[in-house]
């Protein structure tokens, strides 16, 4: 496997495992979601489905690159798309609510987030683009 397959399929799983995480720790209530602006918890709280969505692209992109399957091609690309589409959402958000601007604890784990979306996700879908050659191969 290809140095940037590793990545791909490292980092796939990474943020499968991440997200999976912070849902758990947010079930049990060992991340306390505050209402840093009104409506804030509501929003946070909508996630749940589409990132049950990206969980399940993130585990079939490590798993298909794994297995050297073309399918990891697409699942790279829509899971990449996705993590893009996401931060850029998150991002908007903060800037309109002034969000962007509270360095709180909560908040600099929030920007983490959104931008570790932004940059991985363009990551996952160039590599995943640049190796299709090897995977159709």
């Amino acid at each position: 496997m290809k140095k940037s397959q590793t990545f791909v399929c490292v980092l796939s799983f990474l943020t499968g495992a991440g997200i999976l995480l912070q849902w758990n720790l947010v079930w049990s209530g060992r991340f306390p979601v505050e209402e840093s602006v009104p409506g804030f918890r509501n929003y946070f709280l909508s996630f749940q489905i589409a990132d049950l969505w990206l969980i399940l692209l993130a585990f079939m992109t490590g798993t298909f690159t794994l297995l050297k399957n073309p399918k990891a091609l697409l699942f790279g690309i829509a899971l990449g798309s996705a993590m893009v589409f996401f931060g850029l959402y998150a991002l908007l958000y903060d800037l309109n609510t002034g969000l962007f601007f509270d360095f709180s604890t909560g908040e600099l784990f929030g920007k983490f987030v959104t931008f570790y979306n932004i940059l991985v996700g363009l990551v996952i879908m160039g590599l995943s683009w640049k190796d299709k050659r090897f995977i159709w191969n």
